[in-house]
């Protein structure tokens, strides 16, 4: 049973960190996707917000998740609230330009993110292909010392 233990931590500690873990991480990522867009893309791609505010003269939209859940078992009665919380503030143009989340069922990988993420400005797609160019890059070089190129 310790070879078990010693293999989960080991997978732990070495693949889940590639698959982004981190609610902080992953969300200042999804959120930062959007800078500069017009709230109406936003819109069009995430839905219609659940709310708009205007506080000290600053435009606000809000996407709120929020889930009730309750499990009964032979040892009691267990309860939580779990949400989400997105907030995009625009400027005169209704571009984003800046923004706020909070909550405790946001997303944590890049996975669970995708529904979030702009999809013309995914920051783990520019990721991947910069790791494609440096692989090119690198095959260039050492073709290049061997006198290939």
């Amino acid at each position: 049973m310790n070879r078990f233990y010693t293999i989960l931590f080991l997978f732990v500690l070495t693949i889940c960190p590639s698959f982004g873990f981190g609610t902080k991480d992953t969300m200042n990522k999804v959120m930062d996707s959007w800078v500069g867009t017009n709230i109406n893309t936003a819109i069009d791609y995430l839905g219609y917000p659940t709310s708009e505010k205007i506080i000290a003269d600053k435009r606000l939209f809000y996407w709120e998740k929020d889930v009730v859940s309750l499990t009964i078992n032979e040892t009691g009665v267990y309860g939580g609230k779990y949400f989400c919380t997105r907030i995009f503030e625009v400027d005169k143009n209704k571009n984003i330009i800046s923004w706020e989340w909070k909550g405790n069922s946001c997303p944590i990988t890049y996975m669970t993110s995708k529904k979030w993420v702009h999809p013309n400005k995914d920051p783990w797609k520019k990721e991947k292909e910069l790791k494609k160019q440096e692989k090119i890059l690198k095959k260039a070089r050492k073709e290049t010392k061997k006198g290939k190129l």
